[in-house]
C-alpha cells in the first residue's frame, strides 16, 4: 500500500503534528503570544515609563482648545499658544497694547532699564533662551517678590512656543515710581510709563492667610454652592481696617445707620472682640449679596478675591488701574459690578435700587462669575497674559546681552542667576556652603 506523507515524518514529531492538526488555533494563538511578548520585551524594556512625545498637546483631562472659550475644559490649560490666547481671551490685552503704542516711536533701551535703582520691591532680571534669569533684587515686599517670580516663571516653562529675549524691570511694592519704565501691580491714568503685570496675589498671599488664588476660587465657588443666591445675606459687606484712608472713612460714613449695612472696622491691635468675632474669611464674604471695595494705600488686592463670589461688587469710583479693571462694566446687560461717587456717594440710592429689584442683582452677580472666575481670572487667562507681556516689552525694546563685557582674553560671565537658584537662596550671590 502506498504510504502517507505523514508516515515520512519522523516518530518523535507525530505526537505534536497531530495536536497542530486537531487544534491548530489554539497553537496559533500561543505562538502569537510568545512572539508578542518578546518584541515587548526587546523594544520596551519592563517598567519603563513611556514618554509622550514632545509635540504632545495639554493632558486630556484638560482637554484641547478649540478656538471657543469653554471654562470647565479650559480654566487651568496653560499650553495655549499665542494665537489660541488671543481666541480665549479677545478682550484681557487692553493694557499691553496700550503701553505699547506708547513706545512704538521711542523704543525702550538699557540705559532707561538700568536707571531703575535696586531699592525695596524693584527686580531687575532678563529672559534669555525661554529661561529666566535674575540680574539683581531689592528688598523684599512680603513675599511677594517671591510669589511674582513664581507666576512669571510658571508662564515662561509652560509656554509650547519660544519667548523672545528680553531685560526689564519690575515692583513688587503697592506703588512704583511713574517716572520708571517698569512692570507695576496698578497705575494711575496718568502714569503711562508703567507695564501692568497680574498681581501677586494670583500666585498666593499667605500672610494674611487668605492663600492660593487656586484655593481662593475653590473656596468660593464651593460657597456659591453651598448658600445659593436667595440663600445670600441680603446685605452690604465690608471688613477692613482704616489706615487713615478717607475713602474707607467715607464708607462708614455713607453705609451708617442703614439696615442694608454689615460695614465693619478691624483694629488688629485688638486680640479682642473686635479682631476675632467681625473677621471674615474671603469666602465668607460669598455669603452677602453685596460685597464692597475700596482702595487701600493705592490699589487693593482684595478686589480680584472678591470678583469670585456671585456677589454684587460695589465699588467707589477707582484711581488705581489694574490689568483686568477694564472688563468691569458698570451699566447695560452686561454689567459686572456696581459704581457710586468717589466719595461713597449714592450708595444708599445703588443699594435701595439692587434691593429693590432682586433680578437686576442677580443678574449682575451672574455676570461677575462668568466674566471674571470663570473667564479672565483664570489660571489659562493670567498665563497668557504673562507671555503676552514678554511679547509685547520684546517689540519696543533692545536685545539683551547674555554675558558681561569683557576685556580681551578674560572669561565670559553671566550677566543673571538662574531664577530656580534664587528661589532656593533667596540671594543674587552668596558664599559657599
Amino acid at each position: 500500500t502506498q504510504r502517507k506523507a505523514w508516515d515520512l515524518i519522523p516518530r518523535t514529531s507525530v505526537c505534536s503534528m497531530a495536536i497542530f492538526r486537531r487544534y491548530p488555533y489554539v497553537l496559533l494563538a500561543g505562538l502569537t503570544f510568545v512572539v508578542s511578548v518578546w518584541f515587548y520585551e526587546y523594544h520596551y524594556p519592563p517598567f519603563q515609563p513611556q514618554l509622550r512625545p514632545a509635540s504632545s498637546t495639554n493632558p486630556q483631562s484638560k482637554g484641547n482648545f478649540n478656538g471657543a472659550w469653554n471654562f470647565t475644559r479650559d480654566a487651568r490649560n496653560l499650553l495655549m499658544t499665542d494665537l489660541q490666547c488671543d481666541l480665549a481671551f479677545p478682550d484681557l490685552f487692553r493694557e499691553i497694547d496700550r503701553a505699547v503704542e506708547l513706545r512704538k516711536e521711542k523704543p525702550i533701551t538699557l540705559k532707561e532699564v538700568e536707571s531703575v535703582k535696586p531699592i525695596r520691591g524693584y527686580n531687575h532680571a532678563m529672559i534669555y533662551d525661554n529661561q529666566l534669569y535674575m540680574i539683581w533684587a531689592g528688598e523684599n515686599v512680603n513675599l511677594r517678590d517671591q510669589a511674582i517670580l513664581h507666576a512669571l516663571h510658571r508662564a515662561i516653562v509652560t509656554s509650547p512656543e519660544p519667548l523672545p529675549n528680553i531685560e526689564f524691570t519690575l515692583n513688587a511694592d503697592d506703588i512704583a515710581s511713574p517716572e520708571d519704565t517698569t512692570w507695576a501691580f496698578s497705575r494711575r491714568a496718568e502714569d503711562e510709563n508703567l507695564w501692568l503685570m497680574p498681581d501677586f496675589g494670583y500666585w498666593s498671599w499667605p500672610e494674611p492667610k487668605i492663600g492660593s488664588y487656586s484655593e481662593v476660587q475653590m473656596k468660593a465657588t464651593a460657597m456659591d454652592t453651598k448658600v445659593p443666591w436667595t440663600e445670600k445675606t441680603n446685605k452690604l459687606v465690608w471688613r477692613g481696617a482704616l489706615l487713615d484712608l478717607l475713602v474707607r472713612e467715607q464708607l462708614l460714613a455713607a453705609s451708617e445707620g442703614h439696615d442694608w449695612s454689615d460695614v465693619k472696622l478691624l483694629n488688629w491691635e485688638d486680640e479682642g472682640a473686635g479682631k476675632s468675632h467681625d473677621v471674615l474669611t474671603m469666602d465668607e464674604h460669598c455669603g452677602y449679596k453685596f460685597v464692597a471695595h475700596t482702595e487701600g494705600i493705592s490699589y487693593s488686592a482684595r478686589l480680584q478675591n472678591l470678583q469670585n463670589c456671585q456677589s454684587v461688587i460695589v465699588a467707589h469710583k477707582l484711581k488705581w488701574i489694574q490689568h483686568h479693571h477694564h472688563l468691569m462694566v458698570t451699566s447695560g446687560p452686561q454689567q459686572n459690578f456696581v459704581e457710586v461717587g468717589e466719595d461713597w456717594s449714592g450708595l444708599d440710592i445703588a443699594m435701595d435700587m439692587l434691593i429693590d429689584d432682586d433680578n437686576l442683582a442677580e443678574r449682575i452677580a451672574k455676570n461677575n462669575i462668568q466674566q471674571f472666575r470663570e473667564h479672565y481670572l483664570t489660571p489659562a487667562a493670567e498665563t497668557c497674559y504673562w507671555r503676552k507681556l514678554i511679547r509685547g516689552w520684546a517689540t519696543v525694546s533692545f536685545e539683551p546681552e547674555f554675558y558681561n563685557k569683557t576685556k580681551k582674553g578674560e572669561s565670559k560671565k553671566w550677566r543673571g542667576l538662574p531664577v530656580e537658584s534664587y528661589f532656593l537662596e533667596r540671594e543674587i550671590d552668596w558664599a559657599y556652603h
